[in-house]
């Protein structure tokens, strides 16, 4: 008996980017904090970026959203198609299994059992692809947006710059004015505006 507990569906693939971010508090962005010494008699000012929210919104962020969505696109209506198809069978299987015989009952959880299978693994292929590429990606962005983080650190006078969108960092409330990530959203497209075809202009960096 095939029952409904039992039966792998097949969900919506959010948009790529909002899924994960890959960033841990032993990163380059405390390296890029860090960079900063102050004498001992100096007040420490400190500020707070969401990172997550800094790759996302960013024109290069959205441009490899785009293409990754893109990309995997066809791998996603295959799956779909594959578990539309094991829909189908399982619900026929369901309405018709009162009044099979035996061997017809074994041949069909067979069938379904093979294509679930199939399934199983191009979803999990799917997956694990889906995060590979991910994961270079934010990479690719993180790696040349921490220096411009480093340059509004120095400039500013920073001691220790913090990251909101880190679960691993216990921020309970924070000030509007400490908040740097839209300064570094402006800072790091003005950087990157001749490099990422078709982005908007940027605006102008807060000083």
């Amino acid at each position: 008996m095939v029952t409904t507990n039992k039966m792998i569906r097949f969900k919506a693939i959010l948009p790529i980017f909002t899924l994960v971010i890959l960033m841990s508090p032993s990163t380059a962005l405390a390296q890029a904090a860090a960079a900063v010494t102050t004498p001992a008699s100096v007040p420490s000012r400190i500020a707070f970026v969401n990172l997550q929210e800094a790759v996302v919104t960013c024109n290069e962020g959205k441009q490899e959203s785009a293409a990754l969505i893109q990309k995997f696109a066809g791998k996603q209506n295959a799956l779909k198609a594959q578990d539309d198809e094991l829909k189908k069978l399982k619900d026929d299987y369901q309405a018709a299994s009162a009044k099979l015989n035996d061997d017809e009952r074994s041949a069909r959880l067979k069938i379904i059992q093979d294509k679930q299978k199939v399934f199983d693994r191009s979803y999990a292929d799917y997956q694990s692809e889906t995060q590979e590429a991910q994961q270079e990606a934010l990479n690719r962005i993180v790696k040349k947006m921490l220096p411009v983080l480093e340059k509004i650190v120095l400039n500013n006078g920073y001691t220790a710059v913090f990251d909101v969108s880190n679960p691993q960092t216990p921020i309970i409330w924070v000030k509007k004015e400490a908040m740097i990530t839209r300064q570094l959203v402006d800072a790091y497209n003005a950087q990157t505006a001749a490099t990422v075809p078709g982005a908007p202009p940027a605006a102008p960096p807060k000083p």
